[in-house]
């Protein structure tokens, strides 16, 4: 099989479209990332699997929008630009905020338009329900938010090291978690599907208790698996850590 190509099929929706897929996965990038994340998932998942990918405003080849800061808009935006895909079998992943972005978008789709996914993958974020983090990112000074971002490992020394390009990113960042880190949960009822999360074993950032308590989210059971990696791993996903993800979605 040839590389696979990503091509816009909205401004919202980067597709690596297959013949025929047995189920479509609907990724949603970390605070700061662009689709481009997921750009080697195709070619690591099985055939049957068709990767879409939700590309946010102020990022990438949508970098002279604002990024979003009002997240009723930006659920139903997304929903409203998804609904062409989900008329077939398809699961949510969400990485970090993503995670979060996919429970609300998961609802949005369920209970407005009656298209439930037949799985949520939460990676490395807490349940919706517990509390924000003590010490907020969005609140650090410019260098200190950079050097945090980077020990996590979603900053490569490469950016780091590009002042211009650092400076381009940090806005971008910075309104990311901002949206995230204020996030409010509001108390609703629980999914009708299960959900799997996934905790990268170097992960130093989010206690394993805190990926098992999605639990209470849903009434048809959840699963965790560790994978290859760090808070991160979505970056540089491995043969392991896709066989662990193609496990999940295709089991019954």
């Amino acid at each position: 099989m040839g590389a696979a190509v990503f091509t816009a099929e909205s401004p919202w929706v980067r597709r690596a479209a297959r013949p025929a897929p047995v189920l479509r996965l609907i990724c949603l990038p970390h605070a700061g990332a662009g689709a481009s994340v997921f750009r080697t998932w195709p070619e690591l998942l099985p055939p049957g699997i068709e990767v879409l990918v939700v590309q946010l405003p102020g990022r990438e080849d949508r970098s002279k929008e604002d990024p979003p800061t009002r997240l009723r808009s930006l659920v139903r935006a997304c929903a409203i630009a998804l609904r062409p895909f989900c008329t077939g079998d398809f699961a949510l992943y969400g990485h970090c905020a993503g995670a979060l972005l996919g429970w609300e978008v998961a609802r949005e789709l369920g209970e407005r338009d009656g298209l439930w996914p037949r799985r949520l993958l939460a990676a490395a974020q807490p349940a919706p329900h517990l509390p924000p983090p003590e010490h907020p990112l969005h609140a650090l000074a410019d260098a200190d938010l950079a050097a945090e971002v980077a020990r996590r490992g979603g900053l490569p020394a490469a950016v780091l090291g590009n002042t211009a390009l650092l400076e381009m990113l940090l806005p971008l960042i910075r309104s990311d978690f901002t949206l995230w880190e204020t996030y409010r949960y509001e108390p609703r009822p629980p999914l009708p599907f299960p959900v799997t999360t996934l905790r990268g074993t170097e992960d130093t950032t989010v206690p394993v208790a805190a990926l098992h308590s999605w639990a209470e989210h849903t009434t048809a059971g959840h699963t965790h698996h560790d994978v290859d990696g760090g808070h991160y791993f979505v970056n540089e996903p491995t043969e392991r850590t896709a066989r662990v993800l193609a496990r999940a979605l295709l089991a019954g």
